[in-house]
């Protein structure tokens, strides 16, 4: 029998929890101990939904482009049927945190799931089942309620590898929902590491289940039942809250990063074929310059503006995130390149001989791409994907910031050329992390990343005597997948 534990953090007060959960793969968890009436829930988590992904998907692209949204794009570029990753997925079940809340969006408890089943290929959905007795539903069964309102709220990878991410605090009976989204907790922006310490190879980050790399993910939902529905339900019969031919509702899961990729489609027609790389210009790396060193778990909640049926985060009418969410704890990485003047230890500035500044070559903070065969393999052209998983940036925050380099977001992409003779000949585009209509670049920057969203730059072909890259852009809402929780104890 496999068991995990979770520790669930709290504040400094003595009045705050440090609570150890159980979540189970084989058998029920054990009850609270609590005298009154037990009720068996089951819900479901979804990550995954493509009918409405596709809906949310045209209702941008059919909005207006004046007011600051991503709404030029490659319309055809967003994936009917796209699942993420087995890893983007992934939800770590010792690093998930459950909270119930009452009809007044007030902590009652922590809760604390059994898992009785998964989808161990796709990892598109979870089975958990467990049975709780609490006070609040006692009550409710007791005064013979036709209407139960209460809410779920799940947290998961948040203690990632090198995340450092947090649970918040929170105080049963005093914290409510809207206290727990304002607390921003956050985690690290994630980055490249070296194999065996420096020195060895540069790997960048992507997400991965054998060595925990995982992306942070949160979800709400409120959910409506019965006294009845509660006296009737038992272990083996549950009120399942997601059944759909019942109204059922889902906890829609938004993953806390946004991913960009960058296609190359240089000379491509038709099917890619690894072997036309030896005659045509190819992409080699891809780079990152300017991004905020740490993103929030949890969209912020805004006057209740998330769906109507959750009511919670700063969401639009599809059900994702309309803004971005950034904590006043995190710094904004500026994009560095060019020429800066050499200091010595003491931060003095060095100069030549002859007085003028000794001036050194400067470059990054860099987030580095790398190849992601599962996005190529989803691709009908089969063109190389190359991806990078970013926390969400605002282009207004940044905006009012003093800094002497450059200011906005941009994207470096090193091109092999096919012509270069044996010689070391790989020029660099510089591309702007930004809206393109028609190739060109529209204003001087993209307005905000947003989490759970890919960002889409697909390129075409290359000029290097020129320094011209053709750029096609698209937003789309990230793939979706289900987890499937059926109940909570």
């Amino acid at each position: 029998m496999t068991r995990f534990y979770n520790k669930f953090l709290a504040a400094a007060s003595a009045m705050m929890l440090t609570l150890t959960g159980c979540v189970n793969e084989d058998s029920p968890c054990p009850g609270d101990g609590d005298d009154g009436t037990k009720v068996t829930l089951q819900f479901t988590v979804m990550t995954y939904n493509p009918a409405a992904s596709r809906e949310a998907q045209q209702s941008r692209a059919d909005g207006d482009t004046t007011e600051g949204s991503l709404l030029s794009r490659a319309g055809d570029d967003c994936y009917d049927d796209l699942q993420g990753s087995p890893a983007e997925n992934y939800i770590n079940t010792a690093d998930c945190q459950f909270l119930l809340f009452d009809a007044d969006r007030k902590l009652l408890r922590p809760i604390f799931p059994e898992i009785t089943g998964k989808d161990d290929v796709q990892y598109t959905y979870y089975t958990i089942k467990a049975s709780i007795t609490e006070p609040y539903f006692d009550e409710a069964v007791k005064a013979d309620r036709d209407q139960i309102d209460f809410y779920i709220m799940v947290i998961a990878n948040s203690h990632s590898t090198g995340l450092d991410g947090q649970y918040p605090g929170f105080t049963p009976g005093v914290t409510t929902i809207d206290d727990i989204a304002a607390q921003r907790v956050t985690f690290n922006q994630p980055v490249g590491y070296y194999l065996g310490g420096p020195g060895g190879e540069y790997r960048p980050w992507t997400p991965s289940i054998d060595e925990n790399r995982l992306i942070p993910m949160a979800g709400l939902q409120k959910f409506t039942v019965s006294a009845t529905q509660l006296k009737e339900s038992t272990y083996d019969v549950p009120v399942y809250l997601s059944d759909e031919n019942a109204n059922g509702k889902t906890i829609d899961m938004l993953r806390a990063m946004a991913k960009i990729e960058v296609i190359d489609r240089i000379d491509v027609t038709g099917t890619f074929d690894p072997a036309s790389n030896a005659n045509r210009f190819h992409v080699d790396k891809v780079e990152l310059f300017g991004w905020y060193n740490s993103g929030t778990i949890m969209p912020y909640i805004n006057n209740g503006n998330w769906s109507t049926a959750a009511g919670e985060w700063s969401m639009d009418s599809s059900g994702d995130v309309s803004l971005p969410t950034i904590s006043p704890k995190s710094g904004y990485n500026f994009p560095v390149t060019g020429a800066q003047q050499k200091t010595d230890n003491f931060g003095r500035p060095i100069y030549n001989d002859d007085g003028t500044p000794l001036m050194d070559d400067v470059k990054g903070p860099e987030i580095t791409f790398s190849e992601d065969d599962d996005a190529t393999a989803l691709r009908a052209d089969k063109c190389i994907v190359w991806s990078g998983y970013v926390v969400e940036y605002s282009k207004a925050l940044v905006g009012v910031m003093d800094h002497e380099y450059e200011r906005y977001p941009f994207i470096e992409v090193t091109v092999s050329n096919p012509n270069s003779g044996g010689m070391d000949d790989s020029p660099i585009f510089k591309m702007k992390l930004a809206d393109y209509s028609n190739g060109q670049v529209v204003g001087d920057g993209i307005d905000f990343l947003l989490r759970n969203h890919i960002y889409r730059y697909e390129i075409t072909g290359v000029n290097s005597e020129a320094n011209i890259i053709e750029v096609g852009y698209t937003v789309c809402d990230w793939d979706n997948r289900t987890v499937d929780i059926p109940t909570f104890n």
